[in-house]
C-alpha cells in the first residue's frame, strides 16, 4: 500500500491576519492571512514495493469575487458580476501557494515542525518526500495570501482583473478553502470598498457569513464606520 497523507487541522489563525494599507495610506489596500495546515503522512506498508509516492489530497482554494458598481444618480450600489473558482486549480504555480505545491515536504524538515534526524538531514523536496513516504511524519504549513485593492482605477489588485473600472467600486471576496476528500475547510469574507479613490470599507471577517448579511446596508455603513479599524475581524 502507498503512503497516504491525512489533512489533520485546516485554520486561519486571526493573530495571523495583518492588515495592508489603510486611510490616508498610499498604494494598494487589503489584508494578509496565513491557511493553516496540518498534515499526517501515513507510511507505505509493502516496502520499495509500494513505491516512493504519497497519496495526496489536492489544495482547494475556492473563491468568489463580486464586484458592486456605485450610481451616483440614485445613490445606490449595484452588483456587476463575479467570478468563481478554484484559484489553485487555474494557476498552481503562483507565488500563493509555493509552500504547497513546490515546498510542502521540504518544509516538514524545519525545526519548528519537530525533523526525526534523518529528516532534517536532507537537502530536497524529493528527497524528504521519499523518507516521508517510507517513515511518516507529521507537520505543519502556512499558505500566505495577500488580497488587495488599489483605491484608484486599475484593472488588477488582487483577485484577479476588476470588473468595475474606476475611483469607486466596491469588492467582496468570499473566502472557501480546504482539501479534497477532507470535511475541514476555512472560510472568511473580505469586503473592500472606494469612495472617489479613497477607502471607505477596510473589512476582513474571520468566518463565514452569508451573502445576504455581507450585502445589507445596515452591516456596510457599520463597516464603513470601522475602516480606521481594520484589525477587527468578526462580523460586528
Amino acid at each position: 500500500m502507498r503512503a497516504s497523507m491525512t489533512i489533520l487541522r485546516v485554520e486561519i489563525p486571526s493573530a495571523k491576519i495583518v492588515p495592508i494599507g489603510g486611510v490616508n495610506v498610499s498604494g494598494y489596500a487589503g489584508h494578509e492571512f496565513h491557511l493553516f495546515v496540518q498534515m499526517k503522512v501515513t507510511p507505505r506498508t509493502r516496502g520499495p514495493f509500494s513505491g516512493e509516492g504519497i497519496d495526496c489530497p489536492e489544495l482547494e482554494w475556492n473563491e468568489r469575487i463580486e464586484w458592486f458598481a456605485y450610481d451616483q444618480a440614485t445613490d445606490s450600489w449595484h452588483f456587476a458580476g463575479a467570478d468563481e473558482g478554484n484559484m489553485y486549480q487555474r494557476k498552481p504555480t503562483s507565488n500563493t501557494y509555493a509552500s504547497w505545491h513546490t515546498m510542502r515536504y521540504s518544509i516538514a524538515k524545519d525545526v519548528k515542525n519537530n525533523p526525526p534526524p534523518g529528516l532534517q538531514a536532507l537537502k530536497t523536496e524529493t528527497e524528504a518526500k521519499h523518507w516521508i513516504a517510507r517513515h511518516g511524519h507529521s507537520w505543519k504549513i502556512n499558505i500566505r495570501d495577500t488580497p488587495a485593492m488599489g483605491p484608484a482605477g486599475g484593472s488588477g489588485g488582487g483577485a484577479g482583473a476588476s470588473l468595475v473600472i474606476g475611483n469607486t467600486r466596491r469588492r467582496v471576496v468570499y473566502f472557501d478553502l480546504g482539501f479534497t476528500g477532507c470535511p475541514l475547510r476555512a472560510k472568511a469574507v473580505q469586503i473592500l470598498e472606494t469612495m472617489d479613490g479613497v477607502l471607505t470599507i477596510h473589512k476582513f471577517i474571520n468566518t463565514s457569513v452569508p451573502k445576504t448579511l455581507v450585502d445589507d446596508p445596515a452591516h456596510l455603513k457599520r463597516w464603513r464606520s470601522q475602516v480606521d479599524n481594520p484589525g477587527y475581524y468578526k462580523f460586528w
